[in-house]
């Protein structure tokens, strides 16, 4: 049973991360063949993201209130509301309504990640265990791999067809949660995730205490919306990047497979990782490695450095996310975990809203090379904060429990 649980839990990761890449990989390339201009690109991403949180912190809430509702069914609502919007946005020929359904389809998924990750968790109170560094790693195969084939399709064909891939890959992901049940279990009761470290939180805490007791940290989180500024604005304008140095969708797809795939070792290797190198040294090299992935990309003549700044992703954003992880669970109290984590999540979502609304006004204004130099100036930035604000962490533990979610 338990093996069953763990291939049905990964099949669903790979369609998850299938649906997410034809998505957010090509969603320049399908807006732009719709006639909108980067700005308009810029900030139907950014209210993307905003929306994205909303919906996320709504379904949460949602689902505290109502334990009596299977995760699984509140999955499989927001599964068949993509598939609907999705082909609705392929018969769709009003500007106005295709900009409303490619943020209500792409912020439904972005929030959707939260609760698929959740379904990792849910059987744990039946001693069963499911091996989400695996089902993660096939998520990652995926996006990889459909990243690939599909900027060869788009190229071949046309960017229309891309909601088509949306509808597909949506309804794979259905049925691979509705077959995710216990046979004998047809009330599960879902709990929270993070209950046993909820408990230990200090309620009464304000933000405001927990920012003037950790003003080190929320000053390094800072750093990071630098540091992931020109990541987040090149993986959304990739295909304006290439296209003046010669590259087209398909080279696109070929760039993100490479990027993608070299994540993985890092990612499923990441603990033994730590283990050797302190994390607060991990995020440095991180760091580096985001410095030069992005100068690299600011300087490419022609695709094959393009790729060669792609391959720089396996010491990048591979270790920088696990490694932020880990580093709040090291400097922060055991019951301030959960204030910690969500500080994570902000600084992440306010980088990719600010990297989105300005990437495409920069791109339309003072074009792709300056825009990226903007960019690179910015890791720059990020790079000098994570320097003098991350705490040695060689003698500290790391508490590996809510890296879970």
């Amino acid at each position: 049973m338990e093996k069953q649980l763990n291939r049905k839990y990964a099949a669903g990761q790979f369609f998850y991360f299938s649906m997410f890449a034809s998505m957010f990989a090509f969603v320049s390339v399908y807006l732009l063949h719709k006639g909108f201009d980067n700005a308009t690109i810029g900030t139907v991403l950014s209210i993307t993201s905003i929306a994205a949180i909303a919906i996320q912190t709504g379904l949460a809430n949602y689902s505290d209130k109502h334990k009596e509702i299977r995760l699984q069914d509140i999955v499989s609502v927001v599964v068949v509301s993509i598939v609907i919007g999705s082909i609705l946005l392929f018969f769709m020929p009003i500007e106005f309504f295709i900009l409303g359904l490619v943020v209500y389809i792409f912020a439904m998924t972005q929030a959707l990640m939260t609760l698929i990750n959740s379904l990792a968790f849910i059987y744990e109170k039946f001693d069963i265990q499911i091996n989400y560094g695996v089902a993660r790693g096939m998520g990652s195969l995926a996006y990889a791999v459909m990243t690939m084939l599909l900027g060869y399709v788009v190229e071949a064909t046309t960017p229309d067809i891309l909601p088509l891939f949306y509808t597909v890959f949506a309804l794979l992901l259905l049925f691979s949660v509705r077959s995710y049940f216990l046979p004998e279990d047809q009330q599960v009761v879902v709990k929270e995730i993070d209950e046993p470290i909820e408990e230990q939180v200090a309620k009464d805490q304000t933000m405001l205490e927990f920012v003037s007791k950790y003003t080190r940290l929320v000053v390094l989180m800072l750093g990071i919306v630098f540091l992931f500024f020109s990541h987040t604005m090149i993986n959304n304008f990739f295909i304006q990047i290439l296209v003046p140095i010669g590259g087209d969708s398909g080279d696109m797809g070929t760039a993100i497979f490479v990027a993608a795939i070299v994540e993985l070792p890092a990612m499923l290797n990441f603990e033994r990782l730590s283990n050797k190198i302190p994390v607060s040294r991990l995020l440095k090299i991180s760091a580096v490695f985001f410095l030069a992935k992005h100068a690299l990309t600011f300087l490419a003549p022609n695709m094959a450095i393009i790729y060669i700044a792609q391959f720089l992703q396996i010491g990048a954003f591979s270790i920088a996310y696990p490694a932020l992880v880990a580093y709040i669970n090291s400097v922060v109290d055991l019951k301030d975990l959960v204030k910690g984590q969500s500080l994570l999540t902000t600084a992440m979502a306010l980088s990719s809203v600010f990297a989105s609304f300005l990437g495409g006004i920069l791109l339309d204004s003072i074009g792709v090379s300056q825009t990226l130099l903007i960019g690179v100036v910015t890791t720059v930035i990020g790079l000098i904060v994570v320097f003098v604000t991350v705490k040695d962490t060689s003698k500290e533990p790391v508490k590996t429990e809510s890296m879970k979610a």
